[in-house]
């Protein structure tokens, strides 16, 4: 029996995962609060397999199974191979159930990849007990100061790079346009909450169609929303000691706004998982939906010939609460990670084929099989054009500009963290592992409980479910 199955908590997780219960950021939010279970405070080598071994197997996992990245992965690998001829990479892109089994194992058994991709939180946590070590060689490699200080700033402690970001990308408000001109909504000039309930009714068609759609069927998504319209209202979800903050005005205030919003969403909001809120904006089943590059695709699948255009399926501007100056939106900046716990030689070629991994005509493959989505990391390729003249990237020219000024203006924010000084929070995974973010917002949209007292009884689960035992512990 391998050391995890011997694990209650493990064992459990990884049911919960094969069954898909557990969707791939829980599982790293999860797992970025168990480390100290299966890993420990500290990391030593791991035993080499018995017989001698004439290559350095060098594994990496990632979390881009589209077969389009999986045949560049392979011309990348091949490509190496020929220049390492004593090296061997197994990059896996694996599904989630897969990977999330095999990393919860190979932590527990102190046999993790040389490599994987990773979560903004899960860096945080696996750095303060030593699972992973940094890559400031393979930055200065490729070019620090080449990387967009937006994407770089998340993966920076103590002046250490703990993460070289694979490829990101931006959430968005998508909204469809030509029913705004029908209605005569003017989407552009929304800057603040209010301005955006105003025109609520008017884009609310039921049961044609909803005004706004929303991810509530898993409390991990629902997370998301939550920090990003706090962190829109100008407030926080932790102190910088790492204390909770969910009693303060801006947190009441978007409890009260999300309230506002019940009238315009789907019945069943709270059953849809995100997949289903993107076939439901696509298929004309809801005028809003907060999206990604990656639902171009969806775009394409679901929606009639002579719509499928940015000029139909809009970007509109996210707006401030009564307590904020300036929006935020979610930052998909999934790193790789160099674990420490691998022999000397893996580690050294690990680091070689990450080098290689960035080169121009490498990355930029990598980069173009999911074009509006693996965003690069490179400033410098969005002055290029032959970066920008994509078909996909022309066609859809207006999402990846909308992604790029966000950036730009440094308000993307990892997974529940809307202040530089939450990347210091070592339980932050376990909160976002929790549903107590998830169980405060229902409460005071569905349950009719008042915004004060829900996140007065957050407030007081994550101290004393969370905090206190994480700080005795």
């Amino acid at each position: 029996m391998e050391k995890w199955q011997r694990d209650p908590w493990l064992r459990q997780l990884v049911a919960e995962r094969r069954e898909q219960g557990v969707g791939r950021r829980e599982f790293l939010a999860r797992l970025g609060g168990a480390a100290a279970g299966v890993a420990g405070a500290s990391v030593v080598g791991r035993s080499k397999p018995a017989g001698a071994q004439t290559k350095v197997v060098v594994t990496t996992w990632d979390t881009e199974p589209n077969p389009k990245t999986r045949a560049v992965m392979k011309e990348i690998v091949a490509d190496f191979q020929k220049l390492h001829k004593d090296v061997e990479v197994r990059a896996e892109g694996m599904g989630w159930a897969d990977m999330d089994r095999k990393l919860l194992a190979g932590l527990a058994a102190k046999t993790p990849p040389t490599l994987s991709h990773s979560q903004q939180y899960v860096v945080t946590t696996f750095r303060s007990r030593g699972i992973i070590e940094p890559l400031d060689d393979v930055a200065q490699a490729i070019g620090k100061d080449r990387i967009l200080p937006s994407v770089r700033r998340w993966l920076e402690y103590d002046g250490k790079i703990w993460g070289l970001t694979h490829a990101w990308g931006a959430e968005m408000l998508g909204g469809r346009a030509d029913w705004a001109r029908e209605a005569g909504v003017n989407p552009m000039g929304w800057k603040t909450w209010d301005d955006w309930l105003r025109d609520m009714p008017k884009l609310n068609k039921p049961p044609g169609h909803f005004a706004f759609t929303l991810a509530g069927g898993h409390a991990f998504t629902l997370n998301e929303d939550v920090y990003m319209w706090v962190g829109s209202n100008g407030g926080r979800l932790f102190d910088d000691q790492g204390g909770p903050t969910l009693e303060t005005p801006q947190v009441i205030e978007m409890l009260e706004f999300w309230k506002k919003l019940k009238p315009y969403l789907p019945t069943a909001w709270t059953s849809h998982s995100f997949l289903e809120t993107l076939a439901i904006w696509t298929s004309g089943k809801a005028a809003q939906n907060l999206i990604w590059g990656r639902t171009a695709e969806y775009v394409d699948l679901h929606a009639p010939p002579d719509k499928r255009n940015p000029e139909v399926f809009a970007i509109w501007p996210k707006t401030i609460g009564p307590s904020g100056k300036a929006p935020i939106t979610q930052f998909d900046n999934e790193p790789w990670i160099a674990y420490a716990d691998v022999p000397k030689a893996e580690k050294a070629a690990g680091r070689e084929f990450l080098k290689f991994f960035y080169k121009k005509e490498n990355y930029r493959k990598y980069c173009d099989s999911v074009p509006l989505h693996l965003l690069s990391i490179f400033a410098e390729d969005f002055k290029d054009p032959s970066y920008l003249n994509h078909p996909d990237r022309v066609r859809w020219k207006p999402w990846l500009e909308a992604q790029q000024k966000w950036v730009e203006q440094g308000q993307t924010f990892p997974l529940l963290m809307t202040h530089a000084n939450d990347m210091n929070v070592k339980w932050i995974g376990d909160v976002g592992a929790s549903t107590i973010l998830a169980d405060m917002a229902v409460a005071v949209v569905e349950r009719g409980k008042s915004a004060k007292e829900a996140a007065k009884e957050a407030q007081t689960r994550i101290l004393r479910d969370i905090v206190d035992k994480a700080r005795r512990g």
